[in-house]
């Protein structure tokens, strides 16, 4: 069903579906930037979240000994 409506962005009158709101040449530069949005909110979120990476049985021993601790007393205080 094609009715007239107006343009939000730019305020030209087009003729489209009822739930248009952006006439043919301002819903190429949305998808574009809504492209662009997505894209970047990805690599941010890349960015933010680096994968978990475990410590080993002999790391947390070094960092337990580095510390005049033994490997019990150093899990029971940090939790590691």
């Amino acid at each position: 069903m094609n009715v007239p409506y107006t343009c939000e962005i730019c305020g030209a009158q087009c003729v489209g579906h009822v739930n248009s709101r952006y006439c043919p040449e301002c819903r190429g530069e949305i998808k574009k930037s809504t492209q662009r949005e997505s894209k970047a909110r990805a690599a941010r979120k890349r960015r933010k979240d680096p994968p978990d990476q475990k410590l080993t049985l002999g790391q947390i021993a070094a960092r337990a000994r580095s510390l005049h601790m033994s490997y019990g007393e150093f899990v029971a205080k940090y939790g590691i």
